[in-house]
Protein backbone atom coordinates (compact mmCIF):
# COMPACT_ATOMS: atom_id res chain seq x y z
CA UNK A 1 0.00 0.00 0.00
CA UNK A 2 1.51 3.05 -0.70
CA UNK A 3 1.99 5.86 1.28
CA UNK A 4 1.89 9.91 1.15
CA UNK A 5 5.71 10.49 0.05
CA UNK A 6 6.17 7.10 -1.76
CA UNK A 7 5.82 8.51 -5.00
CA UNK A 8 7.59 12.22 -4.29
CA UNK A 9 9.84 12.09 -7.79
CA UNK A 10 6.45 11.01 -9.86
CA UNK A 11 4.81 14.17 -8.42
CA UNK A 12 7.91 15.99 -8.59
CA UNK A 13 7.81 15.40 -12.51
CA UNK A 14 4.65 15.94 -13.20
CA UNK A 15 4.63 19.29 -11.55
CA UNK A 16 7.85 20.55 -13.82
CA UNK A 17 6.00 18.79 -16.82
CA UNK A 18 2.95 21.17 -15.88
CA UNK A 19 5.14 24.27 -14.70
CA UNK A 20 6.70 23.69 -18.41
CA UNK A 21 3.33 23.02 -20.29
CA UNK A 22 1.96 25.79 -18.31
CA UNK A 23 5.06 28.89 -19.93
CA UNK A 24 4.82 27.25 -22.95
CA UNK A 25 1.25 27.61 -23.40
CA UNK A 26 1.45 31.31 -21.76
CA UNK A 27 4.13 32.29 -24.02
CA UNK A 28 2.53 30.94 -27.44
CA UNK A 29 -0.34 33.15 -26.16
CA UNK A 30 1.47 36.48 -26.14
CA UNK A 31 2.94 35.51 -29.31
CA UNK A 32 6.76 34.90 -28.27
CA UNK A 33 8.32 31.81 -30.88
CA UNK A 34 11.53 30.09 -29.63
CA UNK A 35 11.85 30.39 -26.46
CA UNK A 36 11.55 27.93 -23.85
CA UNK A 37 11.42 27.12 -19.93
CA UNK A 38 15.56 26.77 -20.04
CA UNK A 39 16.11 29.95 -21.05
CA UNK A 40 14.24 31.63 -18.30
CA UNK A 41 16.95 31.28 -15.61
CA UNK A 42 19.56 33.00 -18.03
CA UNK A 43 17.75 35.69 -18.61
CA UNK A 44 17.12 35.84 -14.67
CA UNK A 45 20.44 35.78 -14.13
CA UNK A 46 21.07 38.74 -16.90
CA UNK A 47 18.11 40.88 -15.33
CA UNK A 48 19.65 40.40 -11.56
CA UNK A 49 23.06 40.86 -12.29
CA UNK A 50 23.56 42.62 -15.11
CA UNK A 51 25.86 41.81 -18.42
CA UNK A 52 28.52 39.07 -16.65
CA UNK A 53 31.19 36.55 -17.95
CA UNK A 54 29.50 33.18 -18.83
CA UNK A 55 31.53 31.52 -16.29
CA UNK A 56 29.41 33.35 -13.54
CA UNK A 57 26.27 32.68 -15.53
CA UNK A 58 26.97 28.77 -15.56
CA UNK A 59 27.27 29.13 -11.86
CA UNK A 60 24.07 30.77 -11.46
CA UNK A 61 21.99 28.81 -13.41
CA UNK A 62 23.97 25.89 -12.06
CA UNK A 63 24.82 24.73 -15.95
CA UNK A 64 27.58 23.55 -16.90
CA UNK A 65 29.46 25.49 -19.91
CA UNK A 66 28.21 23.28 -23.03
CA UNK A 67 24.67 23.10 -21.64
CA UNK A 68 25.00 27.21 -21.21
CA UNK A 69 26.82 27.52 -24.32
CA UNK A 70 24.04 26.00 -26.54
CA UNK A 71 21.08 28.07 -24.50
CA UNK A 72 22.96 31.18 -24.83
CA UNK A 73 23.35 30.76 -28.64
CA UNK A 74 19.64 30.03 -28.96
CA UNK A 75 18.92 33.55 -26.93
CA UNK A 76 21.24 35.24 -29.22
CA UNK A 77 19.67 33.87 -32.36
CA UNK A 78 16.61 35.38 -31.15
CA UNK A 79 17.63 38.73 -30.44
CA UNK A 80 17.21 38.84 -27.00
CA UNK A 81 21.17 38.41 -25.63
CA UNK A 82 24.16 39.68 -27.25
CA UNK A 83 27.93 37.33 -26.59
CA UNK A 84 31.24 39.83 -26.75
CA UNK A 85 34.63 39.07 -25.94
CA UNK A 86 35.85 40.34 -22.54
CA UNK A 87 37.75 43.71 -23.15
CA UNK A 88 40.39 42.33 -21.01
CA UNK A 89 40.30 38.72 -21.93
CA UNK A 90 39.37 37.77 -25.29
CA UNK A 91 38.89 34.11 -23.60
CA UNK A 92 36.09 35.25 -21.33
CA UNK A 93 32.45 35.58 -23.21
CA UNK A 94 30.40 38.30 -21.96
CA UNK A 95 26.60 37.72 -22.23
CA UNK A 96 24.68 41.09 -22.09
CA UNK A 97 20.78 41.57 -22.80
CA UNK A 98 19.54 43.58 -25.68
CA UNK A 99 16.83 46.23 -25.92
CA UNK A 100 14.58 43.14 -27.23
CA UNK A 101 15.60 41.55 -23.87
CA UNK A 102 15.51 44.26 -21.18
CA UNK A 103 11.59 45.42 -23.26
CA UNK A 104 11.05 41.05 -22.85
CA UNK A 105 11.37 41.44 -19.23
CA UNK A 106 8.11 43.06 -18.07
CA UNK A 107 6.34 40.51 -19.85
CA UNK A 108 8.46 37.30 -18.36
CA UNK A 109 7.64 39.29 -15.01
CA UNK A 110 4.05 39.08 -15.58
CA UNK A 111 4.04 35.51 -16.72
CA UNK A 112 6.28 34.23 -13.58
CA UNK A 113 3.47 36.14 -11.39
CA UNK A 114 0.90 34.16 -13.15
CA UNK A 115 2.60 31.01 -12.68
CA UNK A 116 3.35 31.51 -9.11
CA UNK A 117 0.22 32.08 -8.74
CA UNK A 118 -1.23 29.14 -10.29
CA UNK A 119 1.31 27.23 -8.06
CA UNK A 120 0.94 28.01 -4.85
CA UNK A 121 -2.77 28.94 -5.14
CA UNK A 122 -4.61 30.02 -1.61
CA UNK A 123 -1.30 28.79 0.57
CA UNK A 124 -0.61 30.31 2.78
CA UNK A 125 3.41 31.89 3.51
CA UNK A 126 4.08 30.00 6.43
CA UNK A 127 2.63 26.84 4.04
CA UNK A 128 5.19 28.14 1.24
CA UNK A 129 8.25 28.45 3.37
CA UNK A 130 7.71 25.12 5.19
CA UNK A 131 7.26 23.17 1.67
CA UNK A 132 10.21 25.34 0.20
CA UNK A 133 12.46 24.12 3.23
CA UNK A 134 11.57 20.77 2.35
CA UNK A 135 12.42 20.74 -1.32
CA UNK A 136 16.10 22.49 -0.44
CA UNK A 137 16.16 19.75 2.12
CA UNK A 138 15.13 16.93 -0.54
CA UNK A 139 17.79 18.12 -3.23
CA UNK A 140 20.52 18.71 -1.04
CA UNK A 141 20.45 14.77 0.17
CA UNK A 142 19.51 13.61 -3.28
CA UNK A 143 22.29 15.69 -4.26
CA UNK A 144 24.53 13.83 -1.76
CA UNK A 145 23.43 10.64 -3.08
CA UNK A 146 23.96 11.31 -6.56
CA UNK A 147 27.35 12.03 -5.71
CA UNK A 148 28.39 8.60 -3.73
CA UNK A 149 27.47 9.82 -0.34
CA UNK A 150 24.96 8.65 2.19
CA UNK A 151 21.98 11.04 3.38
CA UNK A 152 22.22 10.59 7.22
CA UNK A 153 26.15 9.15 6.80
CA UNK A 154 28.60 9.86 9.06
CA UNK A 155 31.02 12.21 7.00
CA UNK A 156 34.81 12.94 8.18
Amino acid sequence: MMRIGDDIAHNIALLRNGINTFLMARLTEEGVVGLAPSHGAVLVALYEGGAQPMKAVCDRVNRDKSTLTVLARKLESLGYIRREADKNDSRVTILCLTEKGIAFRALFERISEELRRTVWGDASEREKEAFCRQLSEMTKRIELAASGARAGADTP
